[in-house]
């Protein structure tokens, strides 16, 4: 008699603890990815990777001239900040700035950047 009262109070106990899952829904199966990008917010995370890529193709899409001369880049709020140790150089391409914002954005397949500053 005893342990039947232990065992009822135990699945009370356990009943009232476990509540949230009386009411879960059964739904289809999904896929990991699936799940992963409804609690990641991919606008966010796309942002960061462009960002990211923007700055990887640099490099490509100036030349290994320019990217040897570069010291830093980096994007901060949609501009580029690029460091360059050559003042004719950052002239030059300050001059192109336009058609580089445009190569760079192509380059990612994404409209990341509106301007680049060098410095």
């Amino acid at each position: 008699m005893l342990e039947t009262k232990y065992f009822s109070f135990a699945i009370y106990f356990f009943a009232r603890k476990n509540v949230n899952l009386q009411y879960m829904k059964k739904t289809e199966p999904k896929l990991i990815g699936e799940i992963i990008s409804q609690y990641l917010n991919p606008k966010d995370l796309d942002a960061c990777i462009n960002e990211r890529r923007m700055e990887a193709a640099w490099g490509d899409v100036v030349g290994p001239y320019i990217n040897k001369l570069t010291m830093r880049r980096y994007v901060n709020k949609r501009v580029l900040h690029v460091v360059i140790s050559s003042a004719p150089l950052k002239n030059e391409l300050m001059i192109n700035r336009a058609a580089l914002v445009k190569r760079l954005n192509d380059a990612v397949g994404a409209d990341v950047i509106d301007d680049i500053v060098f410095r």
